[in-house]
């Protein structure tokens, strides 16, 4: 195949777009869409079916009619049903359904990888001629960034973006020393806007990508505590959490202050260096609950999430921000509307976190 020019590669991007669609079926009946998919995932997470449909903004009858659907095609439930009825209730996926939607997160991650690696080779690109955006971004949303690209490249395969994970205070104080970067996305507000103060960021640029709650965890098989005092029981001898130092820490002292809970379990503490290390520690049995990032918590097998805290009382917000000086300023911007857009969304989404609003 002869090798296209960049004003060819240029055009595409423009004008084109890949979608790649993939369904799961049995016995040429469709058990799991994109939309299938993304419902049961969110049941996983909220264990009803009213937030599980709130989250993924369709009506609570027409989750319960995907249900229906879903558990007659695959020939056994893939969900649980729901404790109510059809006005509400709790819902659970079964071991089944859990499996399924494993599969197919999976397999949508690979073919939309797969697809974006195969379109640049197609159309050719020159290196030299294409653009490169350099992201920086904090590291617990380094798979949902990884998944974000792949389908961005999908729609821009001109444009290539180098990413860089890590801690959003180190990322900032890199950025602030004068390393490349063109698109910053940090788990914490100040850190952008210490980059406002300095002039390193463009005007009126930031904005709130995406929200992440917190969870409270145990090992999976204990029983479950239903409240926030429960903490206190003498059967919770170790509760492990997030250094102080890092955002999950901050967040998680800063919660268990508000309630009045931070002096009276002080004594069972133990942390951690993040989120991951508080699932670990958890999942081996060094504590016996935890509090944690609840999209770690949701994609853990070895841990299970007695309750989430609700945002109101204690959320992370993703910020991002366009680089002043950047040599990209445009490309960097298609890139940071996409992650803010609703195919975005979907990408949080499926990685336990919410698009929230500026």
């Amino acid at each position: 195949m002869a090798k296209k020019s960049p004003k060819t590669a240029a055009a595409w991007s423009r004008d084109w777009t890949v979608g790649v669609r993939l369904w799961i079926d049995r016995d040429g009946r469709a058990v799991l869409g994109e939309g299938r998919a993304e419902l049961l995932a969110a049941i996983g997470r909220h264990r009803s079916i009213t937030a599980a449909a709130k989250s993924v903004g369709i009506s609570y009858r027409k989750a319960w009619n995907m249900i229906q659907e879903i558990n007659r095609a695959a020939g056994q439930p893939l969900v649980e049903s729901a404790v109510g009825g059809i006005k509400g209730g709790g819902a659970e996926l079964t071991d089944r359904g859990r499996f399924a939607v494993e599969v197919y997160q999976q397999l949508q991650q690979s073919l939309h990888e797969s697809a974006a690696g195969v379109l640049r080779r197609i159309i050719a690109l020159d290196q030299s001629d294409s653009k490169c955006v350099h992201l920086a971004a904090a590291i617990s949303l380094q798979e949902v960034v990884g998944q974000l690209l792949a389908e961005f490249a999908l729609r821009h395969p001109a444009i290539h973006v180098r990413a860089v994970y890590g801690a959003s205070n180190e990322l900032a104080d890199h950025l602030l020393a004068g390393a490349p970067g063109d698109l910053f996305i940090s788990a914490e507000q100040s850190e952008i806007v210490r980059l406002e103060k300095a002039g390193r960021l463009q005007p009126r640029s930031s904005r709130v990508v995406a929200s992440n709650g917190l969870a409270v965890i145990g090992p999976r098989g204990k029983a479950a505590f239903k409240k926030i005092a429960d903490l206190k029981s003498k059967t919770i001898r170790r509760i492990v959490l997030a250094e102080p130092a890092c955002p999950l820490g901050r967040y998680s002292q800063t919660y268990l202050q508000s309630v009045g809970l931070l002096e009276a379990i002080g004594p069972k503490m133990l942390h951690v260096d993040n989120s991951r290390a508080v699932l670990s520690a958890v999942a081996a049995r060094a504590a016996d609950a935890g509090i944690a990032f609840s999209s770690d918590a949701a994609r853990s097998d070895q841990c299970q999430t007695w309750f989430n805290i609700p945002q109101s009382q204690a959320a992370a917000n993703y910020v991002a921000g366009l680089i002043r000086g950047s040599q990209q300023t445009k490309a960097a911007k298609q890139l940071l509307d996409f992650i803010a857009s609703g195919d975005g969304a979907k990408c949080f989404r499926r990685h336990g976190l919410t698009l929230a609003k500026s």
